[in-house]
């Protein structure tokens, strides 16, 4: 794999992720990161790999997410609205794209962590980061910035993008416990206390509850967010190198 590679052809291509941003992750960094390793081939063709390996798996995010909107709608429109009852075929199917989505989510950013690691100015330590939560710790202690302002803000609550993805000071990841503990936490509730039809939540830690198209949503926007605020703190230390 060479570091010139246009990302916009060889991932992004007729994905829905691109039908539905305006700025395309990955995009601005890899010039960035082209210019800066040219004369280290090997250091530049294996960020470029980290990089279209972690859109891809954006993109993934994205179409897990579209996916999962799409069997709800599917069970929703032949269910009884007033009694629905998510079971069966049904419930392997939202399940199955609802647990993708958060789990491509927590990969795309697991498989870039090393490489920011290692963009990102100093004193941010570079050395080897394998995981997304180590990267971001690191980024509460030593910055940059702006950054660090972004991450702390976003670890105040419970309903946050990285929350679900990569847990919070307080407990564990609504990602961790899919993978060890539970099962995607979907359910029905009343639309209005004076309605007897109910629609899709998300349960949360704290007795929080999200409308699952919300949820979708706040989950695969903020993912590409923070990678775009991760790129582009790399791409600002790159340029000032």
């Amino acid at each position: 794999m060479t570091t010139y590679v246009d990302l916009e052809l060889y991932v992004y291509y007729n994905t829905r992720l691109a039908a539905a941003v305006d700025r395309l992750p990955g995009v601005g960094l890899l010039p960035a990161m082209g210019r800066a390793f040219a004369p280290k081939l090997a250091a530049a063709n294996a960020f470029t790999t980290r990089t279209i390996q972690s859109t891809r798996k954006l993109c993934m995010m994205w179409e897990a997410g579209d996916r999962a909107l799409e069997a709800e709608d599917e069970f929703w429109s032949s269910t009884i609205q007033e009694a629905p009852a998510l079971t069966g075929a049904d419930a392997v199917n939202v399940h199955y794209h609802l647990e993708a989505l958060v789990l491509f989510a927590r990969a795309s950013l697991d498989i870039a962590a090393n490489m920011f690691g290692w963009l990102l100015p100093k004193p941010f330590p570079q050395m080897r980061y394998d995981s997304i939560n180590t990267l971001l710790k690191n980024v509460q202690k030593f910055g940059p910035a702006e950054l660090e302002t972004y991450i702390i803000s976003l670890r105040e609550t419970d309903d946050t993008w990285l929350s679900v993805i990569a847990g919070t000071t307080r407990g564990r990841s609504l990602r961790d416990k899919l993978a060890h503990q539970i099962e995607f936490p979907i359910d029905y509730v009343e639309l209005r206390p004076t309605s007897e039809k109910r629609y899709a939540i998300v349960y949360l830690d704290g007795g929080i509850e999200i409308p699952l198209r919300d949820f979708v949503e706040r989950v695969r926007r903020g993912v590409v967010e923070g990678y775009l605020k991760l790129e582009d703190a790399c791409i600002a230390a790159l340029a000032a190198a």
